[in-house]
């Protein structure tokens, strides 16, 4: 099973955040898991959410921004739904 890393905005993209939850919701995906943390300068917002075929980590770390990891074709069937729903333009990772 190959992980893919893909960055969907900044941090402080709440567009791209609100259109990511949409996108999760749409998919079939809940919530199983949250935490914050804050360190120095840098704060993390981390969940882990859960479908029938797998599970995904969805972060937003300052100087990292939107990010969702787990297996990559989860990963791109989510980016897909992402993009079906947005106005937004896939840019390359």
């Amino acid at each position: 099973m190959d992980v893919e890393k893909w960055i969907v905005g900044d941090e402080y993209d709440d567009a791209a955040l609100a259109g990511l939850g949409s996108a999760l919701r749409d998919s079939g995906y809940q919530l199983d898991d949250q935490w914050t943390a804050v360190a120095g300068s840098q704060d993390i917002s981390h969940w882990e959410v859960r479908c029938p075929v797998g599970a995904l980590t969805i972060e937003v770390e300052t100087y990292v921004g939107i990010t969702v990891e787990g297996p990559s074709e989860l990963v791109s069937a989510l980016r897909a739904a992402f993009f079906a729903r947005s106005t937004r333009v896939a840019t390359p990772d």
